[in-house]
């Protein structure tokens, strides 16, 4: 008989690989992608029900102690859900109602994907599954790129990454540049989470060499200078367990929040002061976009729901041209309501994650650096809690699930979870 968690870990697999060809653009497949989340949800209910019946769900009393209710990863959800609600139903812009139509469909999939992965995984104690399945499954689509393409490594020149009129960039067949980076520093950390906490294998090891090729080949600096975050982050928290003087402590820990400081105030580029955000287009977020805004008798509600492409190529009655921030692209389209229910979101997942840490030190020194990248990788993209993008299909079930995550030993990992589970 086939194991439940197996039937997951298949059906997650296929549901993130046709995740991550739909939201590139790179091939069409010859099923509509609404239809495979639906049917993957539909599984994953109908399996939940038949456990049910079957009295085959059991919270087991051992070191990772499952709650019935799950109050964090509720409140969280119901955050999700009711952000998609009002914005969706409630508070249209009669203006721009046809693209809101859009945007409710998908990120109403999205959220329908991600909370019912992350209730189901959680109750049956499926956080190693989520993680491995992430991890080879975008190891799979990187390795298939990467042979089809081989062409592109040639092309691959590391010295032009931070040259702003002269970057050599190659995305392997894969969509966009900064898609393929992204993507790439993703797998990079779910790496590092699966060698941390699981197994060790050349194989793992070998994937994480290959992303980060890619990765240099994208030449994003979004990316890469997102993984420099999640390691310093990590870093910092980790501080600890070297021998230190606290005053070298501090001092350290003072030079790694202002690096992150810098990067997140100053951008991506190698440039001058004046021409930091003009090069990458961001001026316009302060010199048209905010201005537009505030403008407007819909600051507490905002300009209304459509994608950042929508807005970028000034398809709306509102001149903006291209949110690349989630932070800013959350204010204009959701106003000051909107801003506040994510800014909720964010404080309960760092306050969750970092009661998980006192628990769990590891565990917790991870969440809270893969998220504190989530939240970087915000304020150059779209990315925050948005439905069209892949970093938030593949990290947002992770992180629900850490939010109730609950250990008895400091020293629990993975792998111990695993063991529990034989």
């Amino acid at each position: 008989m086939i194991k439940v968690s197996r039937i997951f870990s298949i059906f997650y697999s296929l549901l993130l690989l046709s995740r991550i060809y739909v939201i590139a653009g790179a091939y069409k497949l010859p099923m509509d992608p609404s239809l495979i989340q639906v049917g993957y949800v539909g599984v994953l209910i109908m399996v939940a029900i038949v456990q049910i019946k079957e009295n085959n769900y059991k919270i087991k009393e051992n070191n990772y102690k499952i709650k019935k209710h799950l109050k964090t990863m509720d409140a969280a959800s119901l955050l999700l859900i009711g952000y998609w609600a009002i914005f969706g139903f409630v508070f249209v812009n009669p203006l721009m109602e046809q693209y809101t139509k859009a945007m409710v469909l998908r990120q109403g999939l999205f959220l329908a994907v991600v909370i019912v992965t992350a209730l189901f995984a959680y109750r049956n104690n499926y956080l190693v599954e989520v993680i491995s399945a992430s991890f080879w499954t975008i190891a799979v689509a990187l390795l298939f790129q990467f042979i089809t393409n081989i062409n592109d490594v040639t092309q691959i020149d590391i010295s032009s990454i931070l040259n702003v009129s002269s970057r050599s960039r190659v995305n392997f067949g894969l969509g966009h540049y900064n898609y393929l980076g992204m993507l790439c520093s993703c797998e990079i950390i779910l790496g590092i989470w699966i060698r941390k906490f699981k197994n060790k294998n050349r194989l793992s090891l070998f994937i994480i060499a290959l992303a980060s090729i890619m990765l240099l080949g994208s030449a994003s600096r979004n990316a890469i200078f997102g993984l420099i975050v999640f390691s310093l982050i990590e870093f910092y928290f980790s501080l600890e367990k070297y021998v230190f003087r606290k005053v070298y402590k501090f001092i350290i820990q003072i030079f790694i929040v202002g690096i992150v400081l810098i990067m997140a105030l100053f951008g991506d580029s190698r440039v001058p002061l004046d021409g930091l955000l003009l090069d990458s287009n961001r001026m316009t977020l302060f010199s048209v976009a905010l201005p537009t805004f505030f403008n407007s008798n819909r600051t507490w509600i905002g300009l209304g729901q459509a994608s950042g492409e929508i807005y970028g190529q000034n398809l709306t009655p509102y001149k903006t041209y291209w949110l690349d921030d989630g932070y800013i692209y959350t204010l204009i389209t959701s106003g000051y309501i909107g801003i506040t229910i994510y800014v909720a979101l964010i404080i309960l997942f760092l306050i969750s994650y970092w009661k998980l840490k006192k628990q769990n030190n590891s565990m917790g020194i991870l969440a809270i650096a893969t998220f504190s990248m989530y939240l970087f990788s915000a304020l150059f993209e779209t990315t925050l809690f948005n439905g069209g993008v892949l970093l938030s299909y593949l990290l947002l079930p992770v992180f629900l699930i850490l939010l109730d995550y609950r250990s008895e030993t400091e020293d629990e990992t993975l792998e111990d979870l695993n063991e529990v589970k034989k």
